[in-house]
C-alpha cells in the first residue's frame, strides 16, 4: 500500500478542476451570447354558472402546484346560491411529485426572493388575469361591485395585489392563507380607494404566520379600508371553517342568497 507521500500531486492528475476546468470555463463564457425567445401556450380556465339568476361572480385563484379544478371543488356549491364561479389555471407549469406519482401543477408567479422580479412576475400574471375578468364581466353583465377576487395561498398574494390595483374591476377580495403584499401597494393603499377585503387565516399556519397578516390588516385600517379577518383552525388550506366564514361574509354583503 502506498503512503500519502506517494499520491500524485494536483498537477499530475489527468483532470484538474482548478488548473484545467476553471480556465476552460472562462474561455467558454468569453464566447457566450445570451438571447431570448417568446413561448406561448394555451392555459385553461373554467366558468361554472349560477344555477339560476346570478348575484355575484367569484373568481378563484388556486394555490401553488394546484389548478382551477382543485379550488372549484371547494366552491362549486355556491352556484346554488347565485354565484358564478370562474377558476383559471395559473400560467406557469411545473412537475408536482407525490405519493401517487407525478402530475402537472400550476403556479401564478415565480418567486426566488428577488423582490423586483417578484413584482414583475405578479404584473405579468395580472395582465393575463384581467383578460379573463374583462371577458366574464362583458359577457355576463356582472358589475365590479358584485365581483369577488378570491385567492388561496399563492393565489392569495396575487388576488390582493391585483384587486387593490384595479378597484374599478373588483369590489371585493378574499385572501386565504396569505398576506397582502402591501410593500408593493403604497400608492393604492394611500389613496384609500380599495375593495372590501376578507382575510381567512389560521393563527397557527406553518407557512404564513399571523403577524404578517395582522400587519396587512393594520395597513388597510390606517387607510380606512373595509377589512376584516376570520381566524380558523383549518391549517394552510381552504377547510370547512374557512368555507363557512366565506359564506357568512358573502351573505352579509348581499353577494349570495
Amino acid at each position: 500500500m502506498k503512503d500519502r507521500g506517494d499520491l500524485p500531486t494536483s498537477s499530475q492528475l489527468p483532470y484538474n478542476r482548478i488548473d484545467s476546468f476553471a480556465s476552460r470555463g472562462e474561455d467558454l463564457l468569453a464566447n457566450l451570447e445570451s438571447r431570448s425567445r417568446e413561448f406561448s401556450r394555451q392555459i385553461r380556465w373554467q366558468w361554472k354558472h349560477a344555477d339560476h339568476s346570478t348575484r355575484c361572480c367569484v373568481i378563484a385563484l388556486h394555490g401553488m402546484g394546484q389548478d382551477g379544478s382543485s379550488i372549484l371543488k371547494r366552491l362549486e356549491h355556491l352556484a346554488s346560491r347565485g354565484a358564478d364561479i370562474v377558476v383559471p389555471d395559473g400560467p406557469h407549469l411545473h412537475e408536482v411529485r407525490g405519493r401517487d406519482g407525478t402530475r402537472e401543477g400550476h403556479s401564478w408567479y415565480i418567486y426566488t426572493g428577488d423582490q423586483p422580479r417578484f413584482r414583475e412576475s405578479l404584473i405579468q400574471s395580472e395582465s393575463d388575469l384581467l383578460g379573463i375578468v374583462d371577458t366574464v364581466q362583458r359577457e355576463s353583465g356582472i358589475s365590479s361591485e358584485k365581483t369577488v377576487l378570491l385567492g388561496f395561498s399563492q393565489g392569495g398574494y396575487l388576488a390582493g395585489f391585483v384587486s387593490c390595483r384595479h378597484r374599478n374591476r373588483f369590489g371585493n377580495c378574499v385572501i386565504a392563507s396569505a398576506r397582502l403584499k402591501h410593500e408593493f401597494l403604497g400608492d393604492e393603499i394611500s389613496s384609500g380607494d380599495l375593495p372590501t377585503i376578507l382575510f381567512l387565516h389560521d393563527d397557527q399556519d406553518p407557512l404564513t404566520g399571523p403577524e404578517p397578516v395582522k400587519e396587512s390588516i393594520q395597513q388597510l385600517k390606517q387607510a380606512e379600508a373595509d377589512v376584516e379577518v376570520s381566524w380558523h383552525s383549518d391549517g394552510h388550506r381552504l377547510g370547512d371553517q374557512s368555507i363557512s366564514a366565506l359564506q357568512r361574509w358573502l351573505e352579509q354583503h348581499d353577494l349570495i342568497e
